[in-house]
């Protein structure tokens, strides 16, 4: 086994049914290999972060093992790609293997500096919109200002993540709470998947472990080192595919494109207190995100910090009590679920729907409205790999006769496999 091998494979070392063979060969070239050991062991870390103290007593019970293999991978995955800003958990630099003498070491006292701290604040500044979910990034879009608290008190963690004027996820230690002013309420287990991306930056020495091991193992990353009197700047340069819904309708994947990450420490402590990320695409330099005014060991009310509105939350997101209709949803393909949704909208028949449309219950009328006289027609779907989804774009066609191009999200990754409205509207 070589490193690239390694590195394809260490993600099965999470999982208490690895094969022995994997285990085995992994052991093997670990022994042989300290870089591939340290990063072996700097996943681990970041899994342990991630990983719920109590989630293999919750799926004693009941669950299958289809089911555990799904969280544990999830987990696994979110501390192996913690810093898929772009494109959610996905590769954020190639994986070509550099034999050089390690570069990481560049981010070693950034990362102690900051492994041990109890709280930590940030804003941070995004080019997206206020009500999407947190995966969402469209690098024409304005900047939206996303407000970030985590304190960590007695082996809990609790955290609020606000993107002003729009969406909002709570953590009180026991469940989570995602919600969107007037539209969306719902109530969720302490393991859900609320932030996606953002679950990133409740931890700023994974955006750093990540770097690191990214310039370690490819020569095609590359990481500077400047100073000013009062700071130190890494800045590391890397590919990622490039999150163009266009060229994905109209070549069934997606290029590759430059990411460049700034990251500036104050001198004197060592503590991350800038990031800037900028997408090349085309030539084209674009700032898609920045990190302002982190701040770490400050004084959070955790009674403020949990502060959630009064509403009806819903705690079941998918719930289809009918095995006729569980069994023809369940039997759908992307496009034919994305078809049936966009017709109940346009008829106004959202009972059609309304499984699938779980996340837009408060504003449908709205929706209605808006289709009122168009036909949506040409369903074409589209696979991408770091997307636990499907895309299904399809023409619509306005009252007065014109037409555009446009797309939804689908996923079926809950209990009951039935595909539900994740996004596009």
């Amino acid at each position: 086994m070589n490193c690239q091998e390694f590195k394809n494979k260490v993600i099965d070392l999470f999982d208490t049914t690895v094969e022995m063979h994997t285990q085995s060969e992994c052991n093997a070239h670990m022994a042989e290999c300290p870089e591939c050991r340290a990063y072996y062991e700097e996943l681990l870390e970041a899994f342990k972060t991630l990983h719920p103290q109590n989630t293999h007593a919750k799926l004693a019970v009941g669950k299958s093992v289809g089911k555990r293999r799904r969280l544990w991978r999830s987990i696994a995955a979110a501390a192996v790609f913690l810093l898929g800003f772009f494109v959610g958990w996905s590769h954020l630099f190639s994986n070509s293997v550099d034999a050089e003498p390690p570069r990481g070491a560049l981010f070693d006292r950034g990362i102690s500096s900051i492994r041990n701290v109890g709280s930590v604040q940030m804003v941070v500044y995004a080019r997206t919109t206020p009500n999407e979910n947190f995966a969402h990034f469209d690098p024409k879009a304005d900047f939206v200002r996303i407000d970030i608290n985590r304190l960590c008190q007695n082996d809990s963690v609790f955290y609020r993540v606000e993107k002003q004027g729009g969406r909002t996820v709570v953590c009180d230690g026991k469940a989570q709470y995602l919600w969107v002013p007037d539209m969306l309420y719902l109530k969720l287990p302490v393991d859900a998947n609320c932030l996606e991306t953002y679950l990133n930056l409740l931890y700023p020495e994974r955006l750093l472990v990540v770097q690191k091991s990214a310039v370690d193992f490819s020569k095609k990353n590359s990481v500077t080192r400047t100073e000013t009197d009062s700071t130190i700047i890494l800045t590391v340069v890397g590919t990622e595919k490039n999150r163009d819904l266009q060229q994905l309708l109209e070549t069934g994947h997606m290029g590759d494109c430059t990411i460049e990450v700034e990251n500036v420490f104050s001198k004197n402590d060592g503590l991350l207190r800038f990031v800037k990320l900028w997408v090349v695409s085309n030539s084209q330099k674009t700032l898609l995100m920045y990190i302002d005014d982190i701040r770490y060991n400050v004084m959070i009310n955790r009674n403020a910090l949990i502060q959630k509105p009064k509403a009806e939350w819903i705690e079941n997101e998918v719930c289809v009590t009918s095995k006729n209709r569980l069994s023809e949803l369940q039997a759908e393909t992307p496009s034919q679920a994305a078809q049936r949704i966009m017709n109940a909208l346009i008829s106004g028949q959202t009972d059609d729907a309304k499984e699938a449309l779980v996340y837009y219950q408060k504003f449908l009328s709205q929706l209605v409205k808006s289709l009122k006289g168009c036909t949506a027609t040409d369903f074409t779907e589209r696979r991408e790999g770091d997307y636990a989804g499907v895309y299904v774009f399809y023409t619509l066609t306005r009252p007065d006769g014109t037409q555009k191009k446009r797309h939804v999200a689908v996923r079926n990754d809950n209990d009951q496999h039935i595909w539900i409205l994740d996004g596009g509207l």
